[in-house]
């Protein structure tokens, strides 16, 4: 019965290292030995995982404080996050990262970049823009193929290439992963769980090139049956050929009209009181 029972205690602790959700705060202890702790991906690394650990209370007292600023006629009840992927990038003539990060900006809503490792390296100070301005940043693999059927060997390659390029600008490895065309695979969860990372989804909106979409069809989608808990997917301006852009002021007071607080995912997960689990896949946050 002893040796059982330190057999358990010895499972549930690689267990709970192993599964750590994101946006939880992680104390530590000088007295701790850490040469007898299970290794992990990222202490083998030297790295450190972001951590999001927003407060409840905060949110709410911003909340109070803002919602009839922010043109909402009620008190917000409802929660969304709002989310775009396949940047940075430079500026065009469809405004480029700059020109959505300036609209978010006047809008007062802060957002999550899912972002592509090499958009990172070839647009740094587009990526900088998005971390400087308040806003969190996801790993969105280093280019752009589908990875749900690829070897655990070719996933880990992209992830950490991209990750290391977002630790460049943040100084931490992201904890969020979007896979690139939502395309999942069991060694894709697996990677993902060995780096700490949850897995993103959400609502799509057929706002990327190539899906005939307008700024009108783009705004209706969005607002057609937002959820509460809900994460809205949409991309960044030159993949969407700037409608993205020019439909955002008509999202972002739709979703007001409707009563959802706009946020990030992780303070997302921090005002539901959840926590986002390493290897696991999220549509929503409930």
């Amino acid at each position: 019965m002893k040796n059982n029972g330190i057999k358990l205690i010895a499972e549930i602790v690689i267990a709970v290292i192993m599964t750590t959700g994101c946006v939880t705060d992680s104390g530590s202890n000088d007295n701790d030995n850490n040469k007898d702790e299970p290794k992990t991906w990222l202490s083998e690394h030297g790295g450190e995982i972001v951590n999001y650990a927003y407060s409840k209370a905060d949110i709410e007292a911003k909340i109070e404080a803002n919602w009839v600023g922010y043109g909402y006629t009620e008190k917000p009840t409802k929660y969304i996050a709002i989310s775009f992927d396949d940047g940075p990038c430079s500026p065009s003539n469809n405004g480029g990262t700059a020109a959505i990060l300036e609209k978010l900006d006047e809008l007062n809503v802060k957002a999550t970049f899912f972002v592509i490792g090499q958009n990172v390296r070839g647009n740094k100070a587009a990526a900088k823009a998005i971390f400087d301005g308040g806003h969190e940043i996801g790993n969105h693999s280093d280019g752009y193929n589908s990875l749900g059927s690829s070897s655990t060997s070719d996933i880990a390659a992209n992830i950490d290439a991209a990750g290391l390029a977002i630790k460049e600008i943040t100084g931490k490895y992201p904890c969020f992963f979007r896979a690139p065309n939502l395309n999942h695979g069991k060694n894709l969860f697996q990677v993902c769980l060995e780096r700490g990372m949850a897995l993103i989804d959400g609502d799509t909106h057929n706002d990327w090139d190539g899906t005939g979409h307008t700024p009108e069809s783009i705004k209706n989608s969005v607002l057609k049956s937002p959820n509460d808990g809900g994460i809205i997917l949409l991309h960044d301006n030159n993949t969407s050929k700037g409608d993205t852009l020019s439909a955002l002021p008509e999202i972002i007071a739709g979703l007001r009209e409707k009563g959802f607080w706009i946020m990030p995912i992780g303070q997302l997960a921090a005002v539901k009181e959840k926590v986002l689990e390493a290897g696991k896949k999220y549509n929503s946050v409930n």
